[in-house]
C-alpha cells in the first residue's frame, strides 16, 4: 500500500468564495521506500538500519492562513501569545509557518481526514493518543520517515543540511531570518523538493521518545517507535521526537539528530500528516 503524507504546515487551500477548500495532490512527493542507515556517527548515540516502504510527501510547510481556517472551522482555541511569545510577531505573513502544540497537531490531522472523508487516525483521550494503524487518515510522520525524507531519500546526494551544504541557501535560520519565519518554499529544495527542512519551522514527529540500538547489523522496519507496554512506562515523561531547524535556532539544531521536548509546551513546529 502507497502512503502519503502532507505537512500538515503543507497543505494548499484553494479559496472559492467564502468557503475554503483544501487542495493536496499537485503537491505530493513520492518518497520511494527503501534501506539507510539512520543517524550519523559522531553526532547521534545510534546508528542503525531502518527499511521504509513507499510514502508521499507535500512539499510545503503548513501556513498561518491554513491554521486560522481549521481554527475557524472547529472552534479550537489558540493561544497566539503567551509569556513568552507572540507568535503573531513570529509568524507575520499569512503563508510563513506556525508553531503548535502536538496534540493540536493530531487534532488537525484528524480535521483534514474528516474533510477529506478518510478515517481519522487518531483515537484521542484528554491528553492520551493512540494511533490507529489500520485508519487511512492523515497523521504525523515517523521520526525515521523524517529523516529519510530529510536526506533526500533514494536520491540523496549526502548533503550536511536538506538541499545542500550551505545553510544559508536551504534554510531559514538566527543568522538570515531576523528571527521570524518566512513565507514558505523561498529557499532551496532538497533532492526530493522538500521545502524548508533544515530551517523556517522544525517539525513533530509521532514517536514518543525512546533510544534506539546502536547497532548497524539491526534492521528495523517501518519503525513506529514505542511499543504499547513501553509507552505507558514512559507517557508521563510526555516527550515527542522534533526534526528539523527553525528560523530562531542555532546551527546546532540542523544536524540531523532528534530533539525531545515536552508535547504539552509551544513549540515552533512543522507537522506532517499521512493518508494510506
Amino acid at each position: 500500500m502507497i502512503k502519503r503524507f502532507i505537512y500538515v504546515f503543507m497543505v494548499v487551500f484553494i479559496f472559492t468564495g467564502c468557503q475554503p477548500k483544501l487542495s493536496i495532490d499537485e503537491n505530493m512527493v513520492l518518497v520511494e521506500g527503501g534501506e539507510f542507515l539512520l543517524g550519523k556517527e559522531g553526532v547521534t548515540s545510534h546508528l542503525v538500519r531502518v527499511r521504509l516502504d513507499n510514502y508521499y510527501i507535500s512539499k510545503y510547510e503548513t501556513t498561518v492562513e491554513q491554521w486560522e481556517v481549521f481554527l475557524e472551522e472547529t472552534g479550537t482555541v489558540y493561544q497566539w501569545k503567551d509569556e513568552y511569545t507572540d507568535m503573531r510577531e513570529e509568524s507575520p505573513f499569512p503563508d510563513s509557518p506556525i508553531g503548535v502544540h502536538w496534540q493540536q497537531a493530531v487534532q488537525y490531522a484528524n480535521w483534514v481526514s474528516e474533510k477529506y472523508g478518510l478515517e481519522e487516525c487518531y483515537i484521542i483521550d484528554g491528553d492520551d493518543v493512540e494511533w490507529n494503524l489500520n485508519a487511512d487518515g492523515y497523521r504525523l510522520l515517523t521520526d525515521a520517515e523524517w529523516e529519510f525524507a530529510a536526506r533526500g531519500g533514494n536520491l540523496s546526494k549526502g548533503y550536511e543540511y536538506a538541499g545542500g551544504n550551505d545553510l544559508d541557501e536551504v534554510a531559514w535560520t538566527w543568522w538570515n531570518s531576523d528571527k521570524i519565519a518566512h513565507p514558505v518554499g523561498t529557499k532551496r529544495a532538497n533532492e526530493l523538493g522538500l521545502y524548508d527542512i533544515s530551517g523556517n519551522a522544525d517539525e513533530w514527529c509521532w514517536d514518543l521518545s525512546l533510544k534506539y540500538p546502536n547497532d548497524p547489523s539491526i534492521l528495523l522496519v517501518n519503525p513506529i517507535g514505542p511499543s504499547i507496554e513501553e509507552y505507558l512506562k514512559i507517557k508521563e515523561q510526555r516527550y515527542r521526537i522534533i526534526r528539523g531547524g527553525f528560523s530562531r535556532g542555532s546551527e546546532l539544531f540542523f544536524l540531523r539528530q532528534f530533539i525531545e521536548r515536552d508535547c504539552m509546551n509551544l513549540e515552533w513546529v512543522l507537522v506532517v500528516l499521512e493518508y494510506a
